[in-house]
């Protein structure tokens, strides 16, 4: 049996992937390594239990930190893994530092990678998510992107297609595993909320809370919104330190909760009148649970929803995030026209992903 490692390290990967590991399990020597980056129990240990994954069989402790730092640590401590293990394969997913990590190691060490999700792209290399994309593209040997964008944006890059298979998205698979169970909760009576009658709020990505002047006019359209109806905003750590070292405050409105787990997450999501967001993964959830999504960034790499008009594209500028989010409470024709818009998902990804490296990496 040919052993695989796979490599993440952050709340998305091991949500998107939950169905997957699983399979790898069953199919594979499959050995689990984590990175480290996200430790808490509310941001790590929890969507395990939720997910019902097992534990990693390493973790590389990398923790917060610089860029460099965590890639650095990283590399270092996976190398070791990967001399004493010699695994055949190395999987990697998405865009954190977890994917350029084992990219960069298993390619130095001449072991095939597959990157799971490959070929996104916002074409915004300020944003640290970009670069790590395009290089584990690079260094990958066998690359699935989730949509025909994605697909394109490898071709254009001059990355053989023969190493590239569109099989769909994992998150999907991971969304349908968890709904069930998410909506056993009773969210709502907890927070004193109503269905459809709460926004639910995400903001993290550094591209926003870095930069003080856009995270003032973010913190102003979050404000404003509040006043037209509750949001509820489960706030990252270091979102939390940035505001209350910028002395920014929300309004009493907005309903700051800890970190969700992802079953508590999705159960919000689900019942929300829509979702104001900077991540990604979000922006895939939503659609999947068709949910109106604004998304809180100047560009997406899931710019096939917003073509379809299915998420919105709202800029990190108040005079367009405020004006797009009050059409939405005004107007309950608009939620209505963007729910009937409907997306068609790629179905049975964790199997085709597996059965083609069988077929092209297992010899």
């Amino acid at each position: 049996m040919k052993k695989v490692i796979t490599i993440c390290g952050t709340r998305p990967e091991w949500t998107k992937l939950s169905a997957l590991i699983p399979m790898l399990d069953k199919e594979f020597n499959h050995i689990l390594v984590h990175t480290g980056q996200h430790y808490s129990y509310n941001m790590d240990k929890i969507f395990f239990e939720q997910l019902e994954i097992r534990p990693p069989n390493y973790t590389l402790e990398v923790g917060s930190g610089t860029q460099a730092e965590q890639v650095g640590k990283g590399i270092i401590e996976f190398e070791k893994v990967l001399i004493k293990e010699k695994p055949d394969i190395v999987i990697t997913f998405a865009d954190t530092n977890a994917p350029i990590t084992g990219a960069l190691t298993a390619s130095k060490l001449h072991i095939p990678v597959v990157h799971i999700e490959a070929g996104a792209r916002s074409f915004n290399r300020i944003m640290p998510e970009e670069i790590n994309r395009i290089l584990t593209d690079h260094c990958s040997d066998l690359l699935f992107p989730a949509d025909k964008t994605a697909y394109k944006n490898l071709v254009k890059e001059n990355i053989p297609k023969n190493k590239i298979f569109l099989v769909g998205r994992t998150v999907y698979e991971a969304c349908l595993r968890s709904r069930k169970l998410a909506l056993k909760l009773n969210l709502l009576e907890k927070y004193n909320l109503e269905k459809e009658n709460y926004v639910l709020l995400t903001m993290h990505r550094s591209e926003n809370t870095n930069n003080l002047e856009r995270l003032k006019g973010l913190v102003h359209s979050i404000n404003e919104i509040s006043n037209s109806i509750k949001i509820i905003y489960p706030m990252h750590p270091r979102t939390k330190r940035i505001l209350e070292e910028n002395n920014l405050k929300l309004n009493d409105k907005v309903l700051v909760i800890e970190p969700q787990g992802y079953l508590e997450f999705t159960n919000l999501l689900i019942n929300s009148k829509f979702v104001m967001s900077d991540s990604g993964t979000v922006q895939e959830e939503a659609v999947i649970y068709n949910v109106p999504c604004v998304i809180l960034r100047n560009e997406t790499e899931w710019i096939e929803f917003v073509e379809k008009g299915k998420n919105i594209l709202a800029t990190t500028d108040p005079d367009k995030i405020i004006p797009i989010a009050k059409e939405l409470l005004n107007n309950p024709e608009k939620i209505q026209q963007l729910k009937l818009i409907k997306i068609k998902q790629k179905k049975n990804t964790c199997k085709k992903i597996i059965e083609i490296m069988k077929n092209e990496l297992v010899k």
